[in-house]
């Protein structure tokens, strides 16, 4: 019953983060990327930083310096520029079906930075994954697009910070780091308003829609995070995929878009390929073979 629930909190949550996609991608029109994350980011901040207080996790606890805490919001910042702007300039399913090859990206990670052993098979789903990402990306004598390989940076990114948190001290709190990698993106706003630049006050519709985002993605961290809480890890996190699913539908219903053949054979070699390593990771906890 608890792993019922956690499923549907799971669901929940990638539902939310695509609506909140979508927030962004619609508001992108209406005002420049910094303000963008500027106006996700504090109205975020002040929701999860009310929860991490509620739950004794002090927003201003000294460990907001330890350096992988700093590394890691230097990631987050990045990460939230690369994908709010791959947001404006792609598709929206192609961003997301982009993004689905992170758990690729963090096997690949542990192996070549924190030397965890990665067995042949799993090399294989990694490499088979990346071919995925290619068919996405589809290279030729013209270049990739800037917003594709914004969204690559993107996914780049969100592993590098999956790999950093398992460094974290233990003392620090999951809506402590929430908290705190939220609040990164103000300084990555201002950082870009001279670059984004000049800006005018956007129309009350567009801070609403950026304010929708801000709403939808709180709601899903919340609920990623009660999911993974109340149910196994193993079989929770393969309904992180469904993103893709949302992402397809909302993208066709708002945007019009009509993913190709090349870019659904990708996505869905990536996923494939995702489930792969996480079906081997669970048998070798549990065996001890890699």
């Amino acid at each position: 019953m608890e792993n019922t629930r956690a499923v549907l909190l799971m669901v929940l949550s990638m539902a939310t983060f695509a609506m909140g996609d979508a927030f962004v991608k619609l508001s992108s029109v209406a005002m420049s990327v910094s303000l963008v994350l500027i106006f996700m980011a504090l109205p975020g901040l002040i929701i999860l930083a009310t929860l991490a207080h509620r739950s004794a996790q002090s927003p201003f606890a000294p460990e907001f310096f330890a350096k992988p805490v700093v590394w890691r919001n230097i990631v987050e910042a990045i990460t939230a520029i690369c994908m709010v702007s791959a947001l404006a300039l792609a598709p929206l399913s192609l961003v997301i079906s982009i993004i689905q090859a992170v758990p690729l990206f963090v096997t690949l990670g542990a192996a070549l930075v924190l030397k965890e052993k990665v067995g042949p098979r799993r090399w294989f789903a990694v490499t088979a994954g990346f071919f995925g990402v290619l068919l996405m990306l589809r290279p030729d004598t013209s270049g990739i697009s800037f917003g594709a390989l914004l969204a690559l940076v993107a996914a780049i990114g969100l592993s590098t910070r999956d790999l950093l948190t398992r460094a974290m001290p233990k003392t620090v709190g999951t809506l402590q780091m929430a908290t705190w990698g939220t609040a990164a993106l103000i300084p990555a706003g201002l950082f870009l308003l001279p670059i984004t630049g000049p800006h005018t006050l956007p129309a009350f519709g567009g801070i609403g829609l950026v304010l929708c985002a801000s709403l939808v993605n709180a709601i899903g961290y919340y609920s990623i995070t009660a999911a993974m809480r109340m149910g196994d890890v193993s079989f929770v996190t393969p309904f992180r995929y469904t993103r893709l699913v949302f992402a397809l539908i909302i993208a066709a219903l708002f945007f019009q878009e009509t993913p190709d053949a090349l870019t659904l054979l990708g996505a869905f070699i990536v996923i494939g390929s995702g489930l792969f390593v996480m079906w081997r990771e669970r048998k070798i906890s549990v065996s001890g073979n890699n």
